[in-house]
Formats: C-alpha cells, sequence, structure tokens
C-alpha cells in the first residue's frame, strides 16, 4: 500500500457490491468510491453553493432573499420531500 492508502471496514455484500460495479464500468473499486464520494456534497458545500445561488439572484434582480425566507423555503421543500416519499 501506497502512503494515502488506508482501509475501511465493510460487509462482505457492500464489498461484493462495490466489486461488481466497479467491474461493470471497467474501474477499480478506489476509483468508483473516489467518484462516489465527489458526487455528494457536505452540509457546507451546499451552504456555500446556496450563497452563491442567492447572491447570483441579488445580482440579476436586485433581490436579497431573507433568512426568514429561505428557511420557509426549505420547509416547504422538505415536506414536498416527505409528501413525495409518502406516495
Amino acid at each position: 500500500m501506497g502512503d494515502q492508502d488506508t482501509s475501511i471496514k465493510t460487509t462482505k455484500d457492500v464489498r461484493d457490491r462495490l466489486k461488481t460495479l466497479a467491474s461493470e464500468r471497467g474501474t477499480t473499486m478506489n476509483e468508483l468510491l473516489a467518484e462516489l464520494v465527489t458526487r455528494e456534497l457536505t452540509e457546507e458545500e451546499k451552504e456555500h453553493r446556496a450563497q452563491q445561488a442567492l447572491e447570483e439572484v441579488r445580482q440579476a434582480t436586485g433581490v436579497t432573499v431573507s433568512d426568514d425566507v429561505r428557511a420557509r423555503a426549505r420547509t416547504f421543500l422538505q415536506n414536498l420531500g416527505q409528501e413525495h416519499h409518502a406516495a
């Protein structure tokens, strides 16, 4: 193993699925894991992107979205998601 390599404990089923997915995509399990984890954003990254989007809205329209409006929109979207999953 190289200096940057490490081990991750997981179940045999997860390991086997990773191996199958990597094989089907013509890649290694390490490369597949790297691809999968870079798709997901951290909460900090999500917040940064939201701030960037709000700044773009402000620059394009002159409208500043308040924290209260953001919170209500977030609640609305969460409720919408819950209704979708319940259906």
